[in-house]
């Protein structure tokens, strides 16, 4: 199996606060690495920075993270044409590759790299795209799944942190602990929210309250999120894994 990961750096306009704005977050850095599952090793890399005209100023914390400044991009980020040269070697390289992969992909690196293919007039080749945050079995002890965390967490340390080929070789190196196969099914597979069927108890009954709290922890550890609009404990569930009737809750749920 080939894949090909992908990591972006980027300057976006309020990423914490408010997520990916498509109209003005630019991307500062690619790095994509063609990955042979059978022998675990790169067999293809590309790297290259880029310089849009209409990218918001670096901020202070963007070039401290990154390493990336103004001025590197002005010497060696790629420009106009160029970057829609860049592009089309990269399209190359995803069409060879069985499925894409990308850590947080579906929220930051494919809707970006997705709308900068627009903006020069190209289509992004359609693949499957494995996500290193949602598509991998980690083992239940691995609770944090920042890039960080998980170097960490499998015995080693990014010497190059946040550039981005430097990332997608981190990302990859975590992925060969695991099944690539079973990676790929999950991802292929669609997403579900399920709700816990957690009903408000009457406040003035202790018994009814304690009760009432002890299922809370429960939903609370098997990792559900509280929705504050909806009033109803969730998580985003692969499908495969109640087709399979793995999710083994000790409280009662429904799918939403």
């Amino acid at each position: 199996m080939l894949i090909l990961g992908i990591d972006l750096e980027g300057m976006s306009e309020d990423l914490v606060g408010n997520g990916v704005n498509l109209n003005l977050d630019r991307v500062t850095e690619i790095g994509a690495v063609l990955w042979d599952t059978r022998i675990d090793a790169p067999i293809q890399i590309f790297s290259e920075l880029t310089k849009e005209r209409d990218m918001l100023p670096l901020s202070e914390e963007v070039i401290e993270l990154t390493g990336i400044d103004e001025q590197l991009l002005v010497d060696h980020g790629l420009k106009g044409d160029e970057i829609r040269d860049a592009l089309e070697k990269l399209s190359l390289l995803m069409k060879r590759a069985d499925f894409l992969m990308a850590h947080n992909g579906e929220k930051y690196d494919k809707p970006m790299l997705g709308a900068m293919y627009k903006r020069f007039g190209l289509v992004m080749p359609e693949k499957t795209w494995i996500d290193t945050q949602e598509d991998i079995e980690y083992p239940r002890k691995i609770s944090h799944k920042s890039m960080a965390a998980l170097e960490h967490a499998h015995g080693f340390i990014n010497p190059f942190p946040h550039r981005a080929v430097t990332d997608v070789l981190s990302m990859l190196k975590i992925a060969s602990h695991y099944d690539y196969k079973r990676m790929a099914r999950l991802a292929s597979s669609p997403k579900v929210k399920i709700v816990a069927n957690l009903r408000a108890p009457n406040w003035k009954d202790k018994g009814q309250v304690e009760k009432f709290n002890k299922v809370k922890n429960k939903v609370s550890r098997a990792r559900f999120r509280w929705d504050a609009s909806s009033k109803e404990w969730y998580k985003i569930v692969h499908r495969l894994h109640i087709d399979e009737g793995v999710l083994t809750f000790d409280f009662d749920w429904s799918i939403s």
